[in-house]
């Protein structure tokens, strides 16, 4: 498939896929099923905090330099999957967390406290952003864990997201032993090679849904 054509197939796939999730999230009884499916990313995401807590009890034995876990994710849309209930466990593990703001070509790290209030990103399409520690687009080098949002994953580790290529570009950052996972919802696990995957497309190697963590095969060669 071309450059062109890809580029054409994906538009017109996260139009299909953002309408799907509108129609299963969107208004008071999409907003409760959202509601529900956050208590059960927590649940299947227990291999994540404990991995979280296993480093934060080394770094406070003084193994890392003493530093906390460092552990990004994300403020999600009003229909994208709730991960801050399992943001809120993370920091309860013992994790720092850092978030994406705008920075021109490439995501800016921000540091969260944990309780401070998010603020409007100055960014368009931008979702709310911390008002902590810029680290700078390097961040994700130090992170133990990377939550990504997507618009939809397939089995062979290929992510669609919103169009602007940071997220590719971010992970291309992250240290060799960083874990990234990808949460979505439950019908946005897609079979392998239902999306299309180009050169500069950063392959995914585990999804987080309400229906559970799933470990993926990803694409040889990537």
């Amino acid at each position: 498939m071309d450059t062109e054509a890809m580029t054409a197939r994906k538009k017109q796939l996260r139009t299909e896929l953002r309408g799907r999730r509108s129609r299963t999230y969107g208004g008071e009884v999409g907003g409760a099923r959202r509601a529900r499916e956050a208590q059960q990313l927590i649940d299947h995401a227990a291999p994540l905090l404990a991995q979280v807590r296993e480093a934060a009890l080394a770094a406070a034995d003084g193994g890392d330099g003493g530093r906390a876990p460092l552990v990004a994710a994300y403020h999600p849309s009003p229909l994208e999957a709730d991960v801050m209930p399992l943001v809120d466990e993370l920091v309860a593990a013992g994790a720092r967390m850092i978030f994406p703001a705008s920075a021109g070509h490439r995501l800016e790290w921000i540091t969260w406290d944990g309780r401070s209030p998010f603020l409007p990103s100055p960014g368009r399409g931008f979702g709310p952003e911390p008002d902590g520690e810029r680290l700078g687009p390097d961040a994700l080098a130090d992170a133990l864990l990377v939550l990504t949002p997507a618009v939809a994953v397939d089995r062979s580790g290929t992510r669609i997201g919103h169009g602007a290529g940071y997220y590719d570009r971010a992970l291309s950052a992250a240290g060799a032993d960083t874990r990234v996972v990808t949460v979505i919802h439950p019908d946005e696990l897609l079979e392998a090679g239902a999306l299309p995957c180009g050169e500069h497309d950063v392959p995914i190697p585990a999804v987080l849904t309400a229906g559970g963590l799933v470990r993926l095969i990803t694409i040889e060669g990537s």
